[in-house]
């Protein structure tokens, strides 16, 4: 498990972005409020770099467990290739009035301790069974434009990541990963 995040807001300035007095007493989220809301059943969206530079966006189930961001994808399938290439991301969500953003690097999981947790907690987070067969998770059943099963996990060590409020219910977030 890495250090905690260091917090701050972003300054809400500029023309028409003064808070309401209602709502100058805010706080910035807790990082543990930006992983509840990475750890529900929506769906996230990763970024990658292609090989020529240029970017690739996919849908896809991403999980937190222990302070880890876990995200599966067919071994072929390019945000796949573009992570091994090069391992730069972004996964973001729109969850509880609040998009979450979060800037880092994905890595290929072989562990198997680890394998089993992320098992675990896509289980638990999207009622999604996989099983954990050599250095990828096997499962019944994918999205139907996933490629289908087997699937190679990533664990994206966040550098940093924002969360942006929808409603007045917290300051714009910025953290930063040591």
């Amino acid at each position: 498990m890495q250090a905690p995040p260091i917090v701050d807001t972003i300054p809400t300035v500029g023309r028409g972005t003064e808070l309401p007095d209602t709502q100058v007493e805010l706080e910035p989220l807790p990082w543990h409020g930006a992983e509840r809301r990475l750890n529900t059943d929506a769906f996230c969206w990763l970024a990658t770099v292609r090989p020529d530079g240029t970017p690739h966006l996919a849908p896809l189930f991403a999980v937190c467990s222990e302070g880890r961001l876990f995200i599966c994808s067919k071994d072929t399938a390019r945000k796949s290739r573009n992570l091994v290439a090069d391992s730069r991301c972004v996964v973001s969500t729109d969850v509880d009035a609040a998009h979450v953003v979060v800037e880092g690097h994905g890595t290929r999981v072989s562990d198997q301790d680890i394998l089993r947790r992320a098992s675990e907690v896509f289980a638990d987070v999207y009622g999604w069974p996989t099983t954990v067969t050599g250095d990828v998770l096997d499962a019944p059943f994918g999205a139907p434009t996933s490629g289908g099963p087997p699937y190679a996990v990533f664990e994206v060590v966040p550098e940093t990541a924002f969360a942006f409020p929808l409603e007045g219910t917290f300051l714009p977030t910025r953290w930063r990963f040591p």
